[in-house]
């Protein structure tokens, strides 16, 4: 195992294939709400809607950016962060159709 994660941590030979396909970044607009769903203890559940930490809007219109390593999310007042706290899920699973 140490010898794979070796290789896989290594960098690239000159001219070599990237271990992982290039995949381009999306972006999509989303009017409404994300929510963070937490579980600080068993049986016990939390919900926080997220907020624009400039302006404090919640309800959007959102501009959802993906590059498929960083989300971040764009507000109508021009504040744009990444420093959500949302899951990938929370977000995809209420985006529509692409």
């Amino acid at each position: 195992m140490t010898a794979l994660f070796a290789m896989v941590a290594s960098p690239r030979l000159p001219g070599a294939a990237p271990l992982t396909p290039p995949i381009e970044s999306w972006q999509v607009r989303y009017e409404g709400r994300f929510r963070h769903y937490g579980r600080p203890t068993t049986g016990v559940w939390t919900a926080e809607t997220f907020g624009c930490p400039a302006c404090g809007g919640t309800a959007g219109p959102w501009t959802v950016t993906c590059d498929w390593r960083l989300i971040s999310l764009g507000c109508p007042c021009g504040a744009v962060t990444h420093e959500h706290g949302l899951a990938l899920s929370e977000i995809w699973l209420l985006l529509p159709e692409m």
